[in-house]
């Protein structure tokens, strides 16, 4: 076989498999790369261990497309990001070197000790005191007039949507950045999705059905199912932003607008959000990660290192190390 028929070849079985991907997913993880490039920084006990931790820090946004039902949705996020006995009793649970280095990287996601301290602060739009929150408010500030055009934004500011968009395509354009920065980042993000251990939905499932199944008057088997589904479609997505990420990076950009457009209906729904019938959102998408970038490209790295050694820290103060 001719080596430029292979190239051509083996570009097109990418291509298909990202279109499967794409077409197949109900949503995609955003910002899971920063947290996947903290992680590669944090245990690194070997290969397969940390890749677990990389997975385990993206997984604890595991719950955040639960848009069929959004009270669902926000109990779950607070549940992964905010409960700390929570995040204490999965790794009491936690038995096995591999169950160890997941439960590693999910708690250092946390919004009170880990990752997400640094990125959202108070997650206050109106005291944006963490790096992403701060770079919401200055896009969505840029962008009022555009915002309002869509429905986003009235005389009175800008709608928690609209803020919830500009949160999204900053998160999107920190992971295109460090995905240039570091070449090998998006196929660690494949991998660790692809050989995340097998017991880490029993851990989410010990973890949180019981609780979840309480709270919403749920079947037990009902809670688990959910949890495994939810589990199982964000380890696909993750394989498929992984990939995406891997390639050069204005291909990378395209498909990661490709992504954000096939989520938009979801994402804008569950905020009873129409947008009007003229709108391109391939256009809006490609426009508002430039955006983004634009915004984030000379101070994103810096505030991503800073927060490898505030989340470092904080594990070994909790004990969570092996």
């Amino acid at each position: 076989m001719k080596r430029g028929h292979g190239k051509r070849l083996s570009a097109m079985i990418i291509g298909a498999i990202l279109a499967i991907f794409i077409l197949s997913s109900q949503a995609f993880a955003w910002g899971s790369a920063t947290h996947a490039y903290i992680d590669d920084r944090l245990g690194k006990q070997g290969p397969i261990r940390n890749l677990n931790e990389i997975y385990g820090g993206m997984a604890t946004d595991v719950f955040n497309y639960l848009f069929i039902n959004l009270q669902w949705l926000n109990y779950f996020y607070w549940k992964t990001h905010y409960d700390y006995e929570k995040n204490m009793e999965l790794w009491s649970n936690a038995d096995t070197i591999l169950e160890k280095a997941v439960v590693l990287g999910f708690v250092s996601h946390s919004g009170l000790t880990g990752a997400d301290v640094t990125a959202h602060g108070s997650y206050d739009y109106g005291k944006p005191d963490g790096y992403v929150i701060e770079k919401t408010v200055k896009m969505a500030e840029a962008l009022n007039d555009q915002l309002k055009l869509l429905g986003l934004a009235t005389e009175d500011g800008v709608s928690e949507a609209g803020y919830e968009l500009c949160h999204t395509f900053v998160e999107s354009a920190v992971d295109l950045l460090l995905a240039r920065h570091d070449r090998s980042l998006g196929g660690k993000i494949s991998a660790a999705a692809l050989i995340r251990t097998r017991e880490f939905p029993n851990l989410l499932v010990q973890a949180y059905a019981a609780g979840f199944a309480e709270t919403f008057g749920l079947e037990y088997e009902a809670a688990a199912i959910t949890i495994r589904s939810a589990e199982a479609e964000f380890r696909k997505n993750m394989v498929s932003y992984g990939l995406a990420l891997a390639q050069k990076p204005q291909i990378a950009e395209g498909l990661i607008a490709e992504q954000l457009v096939a989520l938009a209906p979801a994402f804008l729904g569950a905020y009873g959000v129409e947008l009007p019938e003229d709108v391109d959102l391939l256009e809006l998408s490609n426009y508002l990660i430039g955006v983004a970038i634009k915004l984030c490209k000379h101070d994103y790295l810096k505030a991503v290192e800073n927060t490898i050694p505030f989340v470092s820290e904080n594990l070994s103060d909790m004990g969570i190390s092996y």
